[in-house]
């Protein structure tokens, strides 16, 4: 993945999930259930997809390999909004937002 200006987005992004008035619960089952529908998605068997909130560390873990399994995650999210409370539904538009403009090495 390049590491530019979409991923230093990526990352104020995650930082703001302190300021969100959310239970860490809520994130981490919404979090899980949107990482297992996109790694079916994209038959992960390899560990191509990461998107996981750690309640015990408040932090959120990501991670895509290739443009495939972003856009897996992608679609995922998009799948998932609408049941989303909407406490979170506008961190996850956003983060879905520039993560469909992160750009990959070939």
């Amino acid at each position: 993945m390049v590491f530019g200006t979409m991923d230093r987005s990526i990352e104020k992004i995650l930082k703001t999930l302190d300021k969100l008035p959310v239970n860490p619960d809520d994130l981490a089952h919404w979090t899980s259930a949107i990482e297992t529908t996109a790694k079916h998605m994209c038959n992960d068997k390899k560990g191509k997809i990461t998107f996981k909130y750690k309640t015990d560390e408040k932090s959120m873990k990501f991670f895509v390999k290739d443009p495939n399994a972003r856009d897996c995650l992608v679609k995922s999210i998009e799948i998932h909004l609408p049941c989303i409370p909407e406490s979170l539904q506008g961190f996850l538009s956003v983060f879905k937002y520039n993560l469909k403009n992160v750009k990959f090495d070939k």
